[in-house]
């Protein structure tokens, strides 16, 4: 009688097709799970690098005007303007505040203020030395091609005489183009009221405080406002 026990056969396969489209569909889903992680990664990337170069403008424009206002002179009346040279300014209007509304619905105001040693350097090297008068003011894209979006201009004169030589000397230039609005504000000390114009009676001389906000539309399209507020401390004279 034979007791060996004969050898155990292995039973070998490969996958069925349900086990391979199951496998697929699960290595699809995981697939489409990281992409869609990705893609919300690369998405909050690109919105934090939207919002931090409009930050980035509107911060210079703030910190440019704020730093001028910080010059302001209150000890001679301002310039007559550019296009009536020998208009009676009176002798109390040291700052200018003119209140406009743009065609998007928001502000676009200007101010005009005389600054001491606020002068800008010229392409030749030199610079507007001693008392300026600066103007900000919002102008549309004067070729036309951008019609959402705004220009901040900066204008600045050389405080001398003849007034019409001193405008000759007037530099004027884009601060950005990516203006969407610009207000000011203007903080009445005697009667403690916010007024959106300054440079009629009663509100002469300069105010306490002038408060502004700076709209700026982003590179992907997104409009971010920013304020700030200068407490105006009038300089003496050269």
């Amino acid at each position: 009688m034979n007791n060996t026990i004969p050898p155990s056969k292995t039973t070998q396969h490969g996958f069925t097709m349900i086990e391979v489209v199951i496998a697929i569909l699960i290595m699809v889903a995981m697939l489409g799970v990281l992409y869609q992680s990705l893609t919300q990664v690369l998405q909050m990337k690109s919105t934090l690098d939207d919002r931090r170069d409009a930050a980035a403008i509107s911060g210079a424009v703030l910190n440019r005007i704020s730093r001028e206002l910080q010059l302001a002179y209150g000890q001679k009346k301002l310039m007559p303007p550019r296009d009536e040279p020998g208009k009676d300014i009176s002798k109390r209007l040291f700052l200018l505040g003119e209140s406009k509304e743009l065609d998007n619905n928001e502000h676009g105001d200007s101010i005009t203020f005389l600054a001491l040693e606020g002068g800008q350097y010229l392409p030749d090297g030199g610079t507007h030395s001693g008392l300026v008068q600066i103007t900000y003011r919002v102008e549309r894209d004067p070729e036309g091609k951008k019609k959402q979006t705004y220009y901040l201009v900066r204008e600045e004169t050389p405080y001398t005489s003849p007034v019409d030589k001193a405008f000759k000397k007037t530099m004027i230039f884009p601060i950005t183009t990516n203006l969407v609005g610009l207000q000011f504000s203007y903080f009445v000390a005697d009667s403690g009221e916010w007024v959106s114009k300054w440079g009629e009676e009663p509100n002469f001389g300069l105010p306490a405080i002038v408060k502004f906000k700076v709209g700026i539309r982003s590179p992907l399209g997104h409009d971010d406002w920013f304020t700030t507020s200068v407490a105006l401390r009038a300089k003496s004279g050269p």
